[in-house]
């Protein structure tokens, strides 16, 4: 219980800086939305697709394997995080390149490649950042992270309020917002060191344990960096930024629901990556636990966000944007199964078969593309939400006709099953309420608790932790 709970609460606190994180970007993608409009918010959303790389690379390859070698050989920590650092710097570096060969094969008007120069910049500083991150990871103090982020935010919305009070251009905010990045770099890096102060002293050992144990995770990277992220590349393409922009205000309100398979995540990797060798049993139940909770919390937002996306779109980003509100509608399905993807990667790296990955990763990478490519010309940013839609449901799906992952993906379609019938229930209601929007909204969360709990999709288990959290909280 105590484990469980800990895991909970560095989960918690995650999720609780990320959704106060989540609440102020919201407030940054409107204000820029509004203020810059669809086709400088399409150049945006063109240039954030290479710092999603950065993430995902963080996220799915070096991250994973730092963490779990540093969770298992704690005295040697220093060496393996400094080492563990210059890798990422060389990843960074890619990126950069990547960023700039795509600027050139799709020939970007002269306004992108101006953002281009400085937006390189701060993906090299987000990719240090994410360094030292890892450091909290391991001591699950994940909330020193949440705490630096939330000033780096605020700074980067008062550095938009006086571009916008003094009628200031895409490229001046471009060039203004790497000094709130600046500040959050050294703060991370500051406190970081109190926990492990880095040692870079080069390790070839570490680099061949790194390197063996990651090149699947560097496959799936890049297949999720493609059939996550190709569709932006293309679209800007094919109906420019404008286009571009109305489809990725949708992707961004869908990918934020992400921050909560994440900050589990976060939590449960070291806890089983320790228990896989320890405790096959502990194991077993924190990955049971883990789809759980995830699959409780986004199958009735699905239902929820399908059925308001105009009216959450129309708030957020104004009616220039209304068009947008079927394209969420769709995407915020495609979330289901990021969020037991996200899951599903853990365990596969806490269990040492991350070479499974890219095979689930790749195929639907490949299938992304060809549908992708179908449906783009023909629908534009809709023909990109279907292929989202049909595209992410492929891992889970091949997962199953894995003997050895067969566990995991029946564990993700049993804990799918009440959360869906629960939020079914809810759905009925708030449809015939649905133009009420408020009331709506309001007895949403009550309707489906009650639901869940009536068919007994929480047990005595879940009630008891929840207690155990609020009571040390």
């Amino acid at each position: 219980m105590s484990t469980i709970k800990n895991i909970a609460r560095n989960s918690g606190a995650i999720i609780a800086g990320q959704a106060l994180e989540m609440f102020f970007n919201l407030v940054l993608l409107g204000l820029l939305a509004r203020y810059f409009g669809q086709s400088d918010f399409g150049k945006l959303s063109f240039l954030s697709v290479f710092f999603f790389f950065i993430g995902s690379n963080d996220n799915l390859l070096i991250r994973p394997i730092l963490v779990r070698e540093m969770a298992r050989d704690q005295a040697r920590a220093p060496v393996i995080i400094g080492n563990g650092m210059i890798i990422r710097a060389l990843f960074s570096l890619f990126a950069v390149a990547l960023l700039w060969l795509c600027i050139w094969f799709i020939k970007c008007p002269v306004e992108i490649i101006q953002l281009a120069i400085f937006t390189s910049l701060g993906l090299l500083m987000s990719s240090l950042s994410g360094s030292y991150e890892i450091i909290f990871q391991v001591h699950l103090s994940v909330w020193y992270v949440k705490v630096i982020n939330f000033i780096s935010l605020l700074g980067t919305i008062i550095t938009l309020y006086a571009v916008i009070f003094f009628k200031g251009s895409l490229l001046q905010y471009n060039i203004l917002i790497l000094i709130p990045g600046l500040i959050s770099l050294w703060l991370i890096k500051h406190y970081a060191d109190r926990f492990i102060r880095a040692d870079f002293q080069l390790d070839l050992q570490i680099w061949k344990k790194i390197f063996n144990d990651s090149w699947p995770l560097l496959l799936t990277a890049v297949f999720i960096f493609i059939y996550h992220r190709i569709d932006q590349v293309i679209l800007l393409g094919v109906q420019g930024p404008t286009g571009l922009g109305s489809y990725s205000v949708a992707v961004k309100l869908a990918e934020m629901f992400t921050i909560i398979a994440i900050a589990l995540k976060v939590s449960v990797l070291p806890v089983m990556s320790a228990y896989f060798k320890s405790s096959p049993d502990n194991f077993k139940r924190t990955y049971r636990l883990g789809f759980k909770y995830l699959l409780l919390f986004i199958i009735p937002a699905a239902f929820w966000v399908s059925l308001f996306s105009g009216e959450i779109i129309s708030f957020i980003y104004g009616k220039e944007f209304l068009s947008s509100g079927p394209v969420l509608s769709i995407l915020i399905w495609a979330e289901i199964f990021v969020f037991v993807g996200i899951m599903n990667n853990a365990i596969l790296v806490a269990a040492d078969k991350q070479i499974l990955d890219p095979v689930f990763t790749g195929i639907s990478a490949l299938v992304n593309i060809v549908l992708n490519l179908i449906l783009i010309p023909r629908y534009g940013f809709m023909g990109a939400a279907i292929s989202s839609l049909l595209t992410y449901p492929v891992g889970p799906i091949m997962g199953y006709f894995i003997k050895s992952t067969r566990p995991y993906s029946s564990c993700m379609l049993y804990y799918s099953l009440k959360p869906f019938s629960a939020s079914l229930f809810m759905f009925l209601f708030i449809y015939y309420t649905r133009h009420i929007f408020w009331l709506s909204f309001i007895a949403s969360p009550f309707i489906y608790l009650l639901a869940i709990f009536f068919i007994r999709g929480i047990d005595k288990d879940d009630i008891r932790i929840a207690r155990a959290i609020i009571s040390t909280g």
